[in-house]
């Protein structure tokens, strides 16, 4: 009974252990990974963009499916609040 826990333990380590040096190894490599592509593969200096104007959206709809749709919103954010 003994030597069977003893030998369980010892595999529960050592499978541990590949484990832990495989997730050790992945980490290295993606780290290396990065460096290749940023080293070979720099970003270019990007400008912020300015904002650009939200477009006015056309009321082109009849005027009583807009008065129904603003009273729906607005019924809605009054139950929601």
């Amino acid at each position: 009974m003994n030597e069977t826990m003893t030998q369980g333990v010892e595999l529960m380590f050592t499978g541990m252990g590949i484990v832990f040096l495989f997730l050790v190894m992945l980490i290295g490599a993606v780290k290396l990974m990065a460096n290749c592509v940023t080293r070979f593969f720099p970003e270019e200096a990007v400008q912020p963009a300015q904002a650009a104007p939200r477009p006015v959206a056309q009321n082109t709809g009849a005027p009583a499916v807009t008065a129904a749709i603003t009273a729906a919103v607005h019924q809605h954010r009054a139950k929601h609040k």
